[in-house]
């Protein structure tokens, strides 16, 4: 006999961001702390940026939409890892990965949130007409930001093989 899970549309998407999110975590352990900032071809991102530009859209779409006690990134964040930053090879010109991981699990704190704030309602009804790109609703939103993260971790995972690193995940 099959049995199905009734989740929320709140719970699926939060399962998504933390799949998403986890495989992120998983793919840094044991890359070196003098290679965050490898580019394995010129003008790839790295792992310091992707992490922080993680860390800065999940803040960036909380502060937009009008959340409460959306996380507040210095604006340099914003330069180093905001949309159409640059990552430059030069280690001494990001915060530690310590700062930037924590600075991650804050702004998703503030994102999980923040949808968990909505009702089922909320959650689906339609984004504003300039984020229909991101799907059809609050809901769908969820997903695009785990795609967004996950588009980032498969870089990290091409990081890893240019530097002869074991796969991190399965």
């Amino acid at each position: 006999m099959t049995t199905t899970a009734t989740c929320s549309a709140f719970e699926i998407g939060k399962a998504t961001l933390d799949l998403s999110r986890g495989s992120t975590i998983k793919m840094i352990d044991g890359i070196p702390q003098d290679k965050l900032t490898f580019q394995p071809v010129p003008k790839a991102n790295h792992v310091l940026w992707i992490l922080g530009h993680c860390a800065v859209s999940d803040a960036y779409f909380t502060k937009t939409m009008g959340a409460e006690n959306v996380v507040e990134f210095n604006g340099s964040w914003n330069e180093l890892f905001g949309m159409n930053s640059t990552p430059v090879d030069d280690i001494s010109k990001y915060p530690s990965l310590e700062e930037i991981t924590d600075g991650m699990k804050r702004a998703r704190e503030g994102l999980l949130d923040w949808f968990a704030s909505m009702d089922e309602e909320k959650l689906h009804s339609a984004l504003p007409e300039d984020w229909k790109m991101f799907g059809p609703n609050f809901a769908g939103l969820m997903n695009s930001i785990a795609w967004h993260e996950a588009i980032h971790t498969g870089q990290i995972s091409c990081i890893r093989r240019a530097l002869d690193l074991p796969a991190a995940l399965g």
